[in-house]
C-alpha cells in the first residue's frame, strides 16, 4: 500500500534519506536504488522524485547532511581544546569516531563521485569544503603568521586528512582487525596513531 498521504510535507524527504542510509548500512553503495528506497519507505516508485530528480541528488542530501554532522563535532571540540595542537588532535579523532558510529554517512561523504553536482561553491555551507577549511585553519594554527594556503600548512592538512581518512577506512572495511593490530582495542588504536604521529603531537 502506498504511503504517500500519510506523510506530513517535508517528512517523506528525511524518511527516504533515513531509508537510503539503512539501505547504504545493509548492502553498501552498491545496492542502492531509489525503487529499492520507495519500496522500504511504503511509497510508490514515484514518491522520491517529488523530492529528489535522480539518485544521485538523494546521495547528495544524505552526504551534506553528514557533513554538517561532521563540522558540528569539529565545532564542538574547537571550544574546548586548550591549544592548537590539542584542537588538531581532537578534530582528528572526532573524525574517526563519526566514521565509526555512521559509517553510511561515511560511505557517501567519501565517494563524490556518486553525488557531486557542481554545487559546491554555491553551497559551501553545508557541504565538505566548509569542514576542510574547518581543519586547514585548524592547521595553520600551528603556524603563527603564515596564511592557510601556506605549503608548509597545505602538506599537513593532507597529512591529517589521509592519516585519519585511511585509518578509518581500514577499519571499517575490516583490514586492520585481519591483523596483529585487531587484537588491540579501538582506544588503544586511536592512542597509538596520534602518539607516532609528529603532526597531531606538536606543541
Amino acid at each position: 500500500m502506498d504511503r504517500t498521504d500519510s506523510y506530513h510535507h517535508g517528512a517523506l524527504r528525511s524518511a527516504l534519506i533515513k531509508t537510503g542510509l539503512e539501505l547504504i548500512s545493509e548492502k553498501d553503495i552498491s545496492g542502492f536504488t531509489l525503487r529499492e528506497v520507495a519500496k522500504r519507505t511504503g511509497v510508490s516508485t514515484a514518491a522520491p522524485y517529488h523530492h529528489f530528480k535522480d539518485k544521485a541528488e538523494l546521495l547528495q542530501a544524505m552526504s551534506i547532511e553528514g557533513w554538517r554532522m561532521l563540522g558540528e563535532r569539529f565545532e564542538a571540540v574547537s571550544d574546548v581544546a586548550e591549544t592548537p595542537s590539542a584542537r588538531l588532535r581532537g578534530i582528528g579523532e572526532a573524525y574517526i569516531r563519526f566514521a565509526m558510529e555512521h559509517t553510511e554517512y561515511f560511505r557517501v561523504m567519501s565517494r563524490p563521485d556518486l553525488y557531486y553536482s557542481g554545487v559546491y561553491d554555491e553551497n559551501r555551507e553545508a557541504t565538505g569544503l566548509k569542514v576542510f577549511e574547518m581543519l586547514r585553519s585548524t592547521v595553520a594554527g600551528l603556524f603563527p603568521g603564515k596564511k592557510n594556503d601556506d605549503p608548509e600548512i597545505q602538506e599537513m592538512v593532507l597529512h591529517a586528512w589521509v592519516l585519519v581518512h585511511g585509518f578509518s577506512t581500514l577499519w571499517i572495511d575490516g583490514s586492520i582487525k585481519g591483523t596483529s593490530l585487531g587484537e588491540l582495542g579501538i582506544e588503544e588504536l586511536i592512542s597509538m596513531l596520534f602518539r607516532s604521529d609528529p603532526c597531531l603531537t606538536q606543541t
